[in-house]
Formats: structure tokens, sequence, C-alpha cells
């Protein structure tokens, strides 16, 4: 079983989980906008890496499930708000909530889903002793707290029109923040504290779930030049749209020539609805005609091997186990992926 196929096997029991906590109450309209992006399901990928976790661990799966609903119904309302915050139309091969439904009413869905979320949550702590409910609710918390301040670091960078003053280093202290912790190594930390791994090795979790959550951001930004929104199911070229400062564009900048280099800072330059379909392709094109595609793919790739020998250093005490080998994959899946 590879690691899809791990996440497969847990949705449909995640997901009715997060179905016994939506409200069938009025006003109706509203909790049909709550369900929908939960309705929608999505790769259920954080909610696998906490299950796969918990099972590595020697933890009860079925006390895994309760926690995993929690990060996905996280997951859920976090799209409804990123894809206004992003004006991305389309999430899950289909038209987002705030187009579907005005972004007032769609962030307001997003916040009543937030509360539903620690519903969950706390259900789910009640399951352990005092310890490891507290280790838990911290874990949680503090992964949602640094997304948001990722979600800011994001936003700033995005803000900045000149394309020639942000650094590698800037990128990375972003999405780790927003992505790398919260998709990735915070999953995998809660799932060791539910099976009561000793904080040490719980901490020692983040030395392979950091690279990894690097690349699986990188494969992102890879996936948004380079795939077309069927295949993808949700919005392309954004952040050139959105003037998102990813590695891919900090190596273009450098690459560029000259009188492209200046073409490629006034369209960054323009707000997103400035922004034509021709130069938006420009830019994609220039990314990969310079090589810089190519170049954070030999980035996620080095993240990859990073994370590989970090895992094998940090898990020679958990004996080799069909779940062992899920969770080696579940480390390369993130630069496999199509989508």
């Amino acid at each position: 079983m590879n690691f899809v196929e791990y996440a497969a096997k847990h949705a449909d029991k995640v997901y009715n989980k997060i179905c016994e906590y939506l409200p069938d109450r009025e006003p109706k309209e509203h909790y049909k906008m709550v369900r929908d992006y939960v309705d929608r399901r999505g790769k259920y990928k954080r909610p696998a890496y906490l299950i796969l976790w918990t099972e590595l661990y020697g933890g009860d799966v079925e006390k895994a499930v309760l926690p995993a609903a929690a990060m996905q119904s996280s997951e859920d309302w976090i799209l409804m708000h990123d894809d206004w915050y992003d004006q991305a139309d389309l999430r899950r091969g289909k038209p987002s909530a705030h187009v579907l439904y005005g972004p007032e009413y769609a962030i307001n869905a997003g916040d009543a889903l937030h509360m539903i979320q620690w519903r969950i949550a706390f259900d789910a702590a009640d399951q352990f002793d005092p310890e490891t409910k507290r280790r838990y609710l911290d874990k949680f918390y503090d992964m949602l707290l640094v997304t948001m301040e990722g979600q800011y670091l994001d936003m700033k960078l995005t803000e900045s029109k000149d394309i020639t003053k942000f650094t590698p280093e800037d990128y990375y202290k972003s999405i780790e923040a927003k992505s790398a912790y919260y998709s990735v190594y915070g999953p995998m930390q809660m799932g060791a504290i539910i099976a009561g791994a000793d904080p040490e090795t719980v901490e020692k979790i983040a030395e392979y779930g950091r690279p990894v959550g690097r690349a699986f951001q990188m494969k992102d930004d890879i996936l948004d030049v380079t795939s077309d929104p069927e295949t993808f199911g949700k919005s392309v070229r954004n952040d050139i749209r959105e003037g998102v400062k990813t590695l891919i564009l900090w190596h273009a900048v450098q690459n560029a020539p000259a009188n492209e280099l200046e073409r490629l800072k006034a369209i960054y330059a323009k707000p997103r609805e400035a922004k034509t379909d021709e130069e938006v392709e420009w830019v994609a094109e220039k990314f990969v005609e310079y090589g810089s595609v190519a170049y954070a793919e030999k980035k996620m790739e080095e993240f990859m091997k990073e994370a590989l020998e970090a895992f094998e250093r940090n898990t020679r005490d958990v004996l080799e186990s069909p779940v062992k080998e899920i969770a080696r994959d579940s480390i390369t899946y993130v630069v496999k992926r199509k989508k």
C-alpha cells in the first residue's frame, strides 16, 4: 500500500466523523455553505499523516479518527478564506466558495466551520489522559497560530511590487510557517503525541518534516506554473496573477535578460485585475525558458533527499513494517504528485 492508498483507506471514516458535527438546523442556506468544501472531499493528506504517525508510533488508530477529522475541518475552512485572499476561482474542480456565495458569506461559513473544528478537537482530546490531552491541544493551537503568521508573511511579500528585493530566505521563512508545519510535520507530530511518543521524539519529527514541507510547497508552485486547471482541480497561474514571491520567480529575476527583466517587473507591478492572460502566460513560459522551474525541481529533490536521510536517522528505533514503508512513501509522495 502506498500513501495515497492509505489516505483513501481512512478518508470515508474521517469524512463521516466530520459530518456528525455539521449542524442540521436553521438557517439551512448558511449550513449548506458551511459544509460545501467538506462535501467536495480533498485528498485527505493531512489527516492521513496524523493517522499514519499515530500508527507508526504504536498508537490506537481508532483514537486518531477524531483528531484527523479536526485536522481536515481546519483545512476546509482555511481554504475558504485562502481562496478569497488569493482570488482563486476554482477549488476541487468547482467554483470557489466566494465565487458561488460572495466573499462575505464564504468567510462567514469558513468562520463557522472553524468553530466546529474546535468542537471536534475538544471531543478528540477528551479521549486521552490529561497530559496527552494538553499536548495534543497545544500542538494543534500552535500549528494553526504559526499558519496564520505564515499567511501574514506571504501577504507582506506579495504586497511588495518590487520583485528584485526578496531573497530565497524570505521565501523559505514564509512557506515553513504557512505550509510546512501545517501541511506536513504538524499532523505528523500530533499523531506521535496521540501515540504517546515523548517530547524529544515529537520534536525530532521536524528534522524530516520541515524539508518535506518545503518540497510540498515548491511542488505546488511548480504545478501552478505547469498545470492546466482541469487536471489540477484548482486555479493555475494564480501565483503570477497575485504577485506571489516564489523560488521560481527569484531564479527568473536572477537569470532574465535585461529587457525581459523590465517587462517581468512591469507585469508584477500591476494589480491582479490589470494583468492580461497573455502577460500571465508569457511569464509562465519564461519561467520554463530561464530554467527557473527546473531550478525549483532540483531544490525540491535536494529537500527530499535531506528529509529521507533525517527520517532514517530519527526512526532507527521504529521497527521495519508495512506502516514504516508507507511513512517513507508519504515523504516522497509530495514530489511525485500531479495535483
